[in-house]
């Protein structure tokens, strides 16, 4: 790795040059090449006399795994504080601020197409955000001083999947779905269309959903939580390339009267159909408003349960659940 800085005069001010150090402002990135995708740590690691981006145990135990399907010339490690074995808490911002120009000289010597930020502080680093929990997954876009534009995922810090060996499947995922969006560039989206439908009328043309044996995904959306005292604005239903959206109480709704109870006798019919299954995302939710509108459901599949039965360390929530199996179907949006 990178010798000390000869110079720390563009370190002037920094807190960390008063913390006794092996050495200070490691440039770790003067011996890299160019890769197409950047591993950025919190900062330099020193053990045995040797300066790291990450330790031994977690590029063998972690990033080894994660990267199996790259090409070893595809990827480069560095750190993005460059002083050895900095806390988060260490970094003020006028620590980050001055750290930042070693930071954005690593970016121009890497040149990489996608950087993915290991842990909080490395995110904080780069593109001046916190909450690696909520943010990980997502996608930023940062250009450098020399105008090098390239995309930024934070994902989890290989120590925190050591430590939490919950986080290695989502930590495993992140990459591969960065790698395969941006690098592979497999960005294709399918088409999807849904129809509004206003009137009893023209439900006719689904009439088959009460028959049908192909699986029914089923969505609402409410008012608010109480399904007592809240109402029902829309049901989304879809099979196969249909996806239909049906105003029930939305204020837009020209659903009234005798029309309205002949619409919730069909959502009846659709999803109290016993010839196929009926798919949900906690369905105990939607469950509990349709049968206060009088609407059962028979052969309930619940997409919360059915993930913490295929991996019970993935989060559970719908938007979770679309990053993680369907990433390129947020993007834009």
């Amino acid at each position: 790795m990178g010798d000390s800085c000869n110079s720390l005069s563009g370190c002037e001010g920094c807190s960390i040059l008063d913390q006794n150090k092996p050495s200070y402002a490691i440039m770790d990135h003067d011996e890299l090449d160019t890769a197409r995708v950047l591993f950025l740590s919190d900062s330099v690691r020193y053990k045995y006399g040797k300066f790291s981006a990450f330790s031994d145990l977690e590029i063998n135990k972690v990033l080894a795994p994660a990267t199996s399907f790259m090409d070893e010339d595809e990827y480069t490690f560095a750190a993005s504080v460059k002083c050895p074995d900095v806390r988060e808490a260490d970094m003020s911002p006028n620590n980050m601020n001055l750290c930042r120009a070693y930071l954005t000289a690593t970016i121009d010597r890497v040149q990489p197409e996608l950087v993915l930020a290991c842990g909080n502080l490395a995110m904080k680093m780069l593109v001046k955000k916190s909450g690696i929990t909520s943010k990980r997954g997502k996608s930023f876009e940062y250009t450098s001083e020399q105008d090098h534009t390239c995309v930024v995922v934070p994902v989890f810090h290989p120590f925190s999947v050591l430590k939490e060996p919950r986080h290695k499947a989502l930590f495993e995922m992140d990459i591969r779905n960065a790698y395969n969006l941006y690098i592979k560039k497999d960005s294709a989206r399918p088409e999807f269309e849904y129809k509004l439908l206003l009137s009893f009328e023209e439900l006719g043309a689904y009439n088959y959903l009460c028959t049908t044996e192909d699986t029914v995904a089923c969505d609402i959306e409410t008012t608010g939580l109480n399904f007592i005292t809240d109402k029902i604005m829309t049901i989304a239903l879809s099979c196969g390339s249909d996806n239909i959206v049906i105003p029930i109480d939305h204020k837009d709704s020209t659903l009234q009267g005798g029309e309205r109870f002949a619409v919730l006798k069909w959502l009846s019919l659709v999803l109290g159909n016993p010839n196929n299954k009926k798919v949900f995302h906690n369905s105990k939710f939607d469950q509990k408003f349709l049968l206060n509108y009088g609407v059962g459901c028979v052969n309930v599949w619940d997409t919360k349960i059915m993930s913490h039965l295929v991996n019970e360390n993935f989060p559970k929530s719908l938007m979770d659940l679309v990053k993680i199996y369907f990433p390129t179907e947020l993007e834009n949006l």
